[in-house]
């Protein structure tokens, strides 16, 4: 009768691992489709050749992730560009909080061309 007892109570500390592997797989899924679209906006941004609120409105749309770019100037031909992109997360066990997974990544305007 005991060993039943013991089988019950550990098959939650078996859930639990299960759920917590289910939240760390999909931060890693998360992270590295981030960092997917990042070589893909980092062309977009470089080729497009500014930065105005249009444009990030529309990388925001498109890849369904949120952008921040944290200068205030308009950046020119040849400037460094560093921007931010973050997308949210509600994780299963780790946390009761949404987590905001985010990459810094920087690209020169026009150097595609």
């Amino acid at each position: 009768m005991s060993y039943k007892i013991s089988f019950i109570l550990s098959m939650v500390f078996v859930c639990m691992f299960f759920l917590f592997s289910g939240d760390m797989i999909s931060l890693q899924f998360i992270y590295s489709d981030l960092d997917a679209k990042s070589v893909t906006i980092s062309y977009l941004i470089a080729d497009h050749g500014s930065l105005d609120s249009n444009f990030i409105s529309y990388i925001e749309d498109k890849y369904q992730i949120d952008f921040v770019y944290a200068d205030n100037y308009q950046p020119l031909f040849g400037d460094e560009v560093t921007y931010i992109i973050a997308k949210n997360y509600k994780p299963l066990v780790m946390s009761k909080d949404i987590m905001t997974i985010s990459i810094q990544r920087t690209t020169v305007i026009g150097y595609f061309n």
